[in-house]
């Protein structure tokens, strides 16, 4: 409220309120200083009206003759305000009692010892009671040798109105009021007169100040007024100056700033642009090596397990073919390594969490990792804690990828000892499900501090020339991203010479079923020699010859009649000529691709389905589900293997398995 009124209002206001308060406070005190002079006049008249009554009524009480003081009972009587008057002997009786009836007069007992004088002997609101006792006169005498003593013959009692008190004490407060009031008017006008002549200057300055706050420069304000005051506007109009100087000057830096802005602008937008290309032009070409890398891949792996399928090879032969095999299978970690990182980091990784089995999971880990540890003699401990749930939903490809990862580093550097992953449930929350703490820990050569934090960058490795050989310094890179996606933060306690421990934590959710798995089959297929029932035909569509000439070679042994086409538009003609059991369709293809082939395929199908199996090099989630999406059965990423190969070609004919020297038969479907 009171930051909306003016200043001259509130100081008018704030006078006007003190002075009020004043004169009031001046008329009650004046008022009271006057009652009590009045009170003490008319309460000392009453006292001596009662002494002179006393000094006329000795004859009355001496003589017991009431009309000896009839005179002086009604010449008090007419003094103003006396009420009554009553004539008392010494015992107390009323000897005679004159004045306005139905006063009340309250007889109390006479002091001790006796009063000579008049006093009050009893007062209420409209009322007082004056007492004055009667005495002899004791006259000494020639004769006597004993003065006289005096003699109590009674008392005089007065009752004196208050209502002249009251009506002088009225007529003294409204006196005073009225004065105060009077003298508080003057005051206030001469104030007023003053607030105007005080704040009429501010009042000029403050609407200079809102002209300026409103955008006006050329504003000044006039020196004038007080002391205070003018030096006020002396100061504005030197800030106006000023702010005048600074905002030309600003001005000028403000239009060159702005060419500044703009050729950065200009430079920024450009260096965005080339960001934005290398970053495409990256992709690309990790898409593009990813690819070309994986098709001879397809060859050569495919190769390698042709021959190994065989029995007419010697053992230096199925020494050399194993090497193929391990270093295509190395050379294809280091591609989806590579993939893996450049996904993360452009932000389009992504994790499917489904339900798995503890006790499952946990046991192929150290599987897997048993028969590493065992080649270099190194004891491997599995630590599963009770509490940890039977059912757990995470993405179970990638937490296994983090945990061989952190498993295999520890094997590899780690001669002597043992190696241990324990899972350890650390609490739970009815919203996040269960806290897991995930420890690897190994007593191997361990790491140095500076080391430490460097194993987790990209393409950076520890350790001794020999043990960095094997790998492009990639695992730890994304194992960190990967534990972080998941909600996590991997640590590492490391002594040089002692070993290292790995650990994160994770909160899983728990669930009561388990995703059912497919049905694997329960042996190798490097026994099986064909199939049961009629001769099928697979078209096989490759660009590459070398792969069509890889899958003819694998599956024309087995009793399939195969049919090659080089792209997606000799495929649609060989099926609209004689449509095959089954199709494997590669998706990169120059002319038409996979998957446009398989998209006209599926439009113009009759009733009978045509199985298709999608192949590519480009092996990302996003291909396999584009590949589904077109309408293909099923997708296998090269370089294929050929349990998983011959599983889907069961699964989409339907087929039984025969296996030479008594083998178990199996059916795909």
């Amino acid at each position: 409220m009171g930051q909306q009124m003016t200043f001259r209002r509130q100081l008018s206001l704030a006078v006007a309120l003190g002075v009020l308060c004043l004169a009031l406070l001046s008329s009650l005190t004046s008022a009271w200083q006057g009652n009590q002079q009045i009170f003490d006049t008319l309460k000392q008249q009453g006292l001596r009206v009662t002494s002179s009554m006393a000094a006329q009524s000795s004859l009355a009480l001496l003589a017991g003759a009431p009309e000896n003081a009839a005179n002086a009972v009604q010449a008090t009587l007419s003094f103003p305000d006396v009420l009554r008057v009553e004539l008392c002997n010494a015992d107390g009786g009323v000897l005679m009692a004159r004045g306005t009836a139905g006063v009340e007069v309250t007889g109390l007992p006479m002091p001790r010892p006796l009063p000579h004088e008049a006093f009050l002997e009893r007062e209420t609101d409209d009322t007082w009671q004056f007492v004055a006792p009667v005495w002899t006169k004791a006259e000494a005498s020639p004769f006597e040798v004993v003065a006289p003593k005096e003699t109590f013959l009674g008392y005089v009692r007065v009752v004196h109105s208050k209502a002249t008190l009251q009506r002088m004490a009225t007529h003294v407060f409204f006196a005073n009021l009225l004065i105060s009031f009077f003298f508080a008017t003057v005051f206030l006008l001469v104030i007023r007169w003053l607030a105007v002549r005080l704040t009429q200057p501010l009042k000029d300055l403050s609407g200079v100040m809102a002209r300026a706050e409103r955008g006006e420069t050329d504003v000044r304000a006039d020196v004038e007024g007080p002391q205070d005051i003018a030096a006020m506007a002396q100061a504005f109009n030197r800030m106006i100056s000023a702010l005048q100087d600074r905002s030309e000057e600003l001005q000028r830096h403000q239009e060159h700033l702005e060419d500044v802005v703009r050729e950065r602008t200009g430079e920024l937008r450009e260096a965005k642009d080339r960001a934005e290309v290398a970053n495409q032009a990256k992709s690309t070409f990790l898409a593009r090596m990813s690819h070309e890398l994986r098709t001879p891949l397809n060859a050569i792996m495919g190769y390698a397990q042709l021959l190994k399928i065989g029995d007419v090879l010697t053992e230096r032969q199925n020494v050399g073919l194993n090497t193929i095999y391990s270093s295509g299978e190395h050379l294809l970690l280091l591609i989806n390594d590579i993939l893996d990182l450049s996904s993360i980091e452009a932000g389009k990784f992504k994790l499917f969490a489904a339900p798995v089995s503890s006790v499952d999971f946990f046991n192929g880990i150290a599987d897997i990792i048993r028969i590493k540890s065992e080649e270099k003699g190194v004891p491997f401990q599995l630590q599963v804690s009770a509490d940890v749930p039977d059912t757990l939903k995470v993405d179970e490809k990638r937490l296994r990828q983090v945990l061989l990862n952190l498993l295999s580093n520890a094997v590899k550097f780690t001669a002597q000892g043992q190696v241990r992953l324990s899972v350890t449930a650390m609490g739970s929350s009815p919203r996040r499900g269960h806290r897991l703490r995930f420890e690897v820990q190994d007593s191997g050569v361990g790491l140095a501090p500076e080391d430490q934090d460097r194993i987790f960058e990209p393409f950076e490795q520890a350790g001794d020339s020999a043990s960095r050989s094997a790998g492009t310094g990639l695992g730890l890179a994304i194992t960190r991203q990967l534990v972080r996606m998941m909600g996590g933060e991997i640590k590492l306690e490391s002594q040089l010479g002692k070993g290292s421990l790995f650990w994160f934590d994770l909160w899983v959710a728990s669930t009561d079923t388990v995703a059912e798995a497919p049905e694997q089959p329960d042996e190798s297929f490097a026994k099986v020699t064909g199939y049961s029932g009629p001769r099928r035909q697979i078209l096989v569509v490759d660009d590459v010859a070398a792969n069509r000439a890889m899958l003819s070679d694998l599956l024309g042994p087995l009793g399939f009649d195969i049919r090659q086409a080089c792209d997606g538009l000799d495929a649609l003609v060989q099926v609209r000529n004689a449509e095959p059991h089954l199709i494997l369709m590669d998706v990169v293809m120059p002319e038409m691709d996979g998957l446009t082939a398989i998209e006209h395929l599926r439009r113009d199908q009759g009733p009978t389905h045509l199985p298709v199996i999608a192949l590519s090099a480009n092996a990302s989630l996003v291909d396999r589900e584009k590949a589904l999406a077109a309408g293909a059965d099923a997708f296998l990423p090269k370089p294929l293997e050929h349990d998983a190969l011959l599983t889907q070609i069961g699964l989409c004919l339907g087929l039984i398995w025969v296996r030479e020297e008594g083998g178990a038969d199996h059916r795909s479907a």
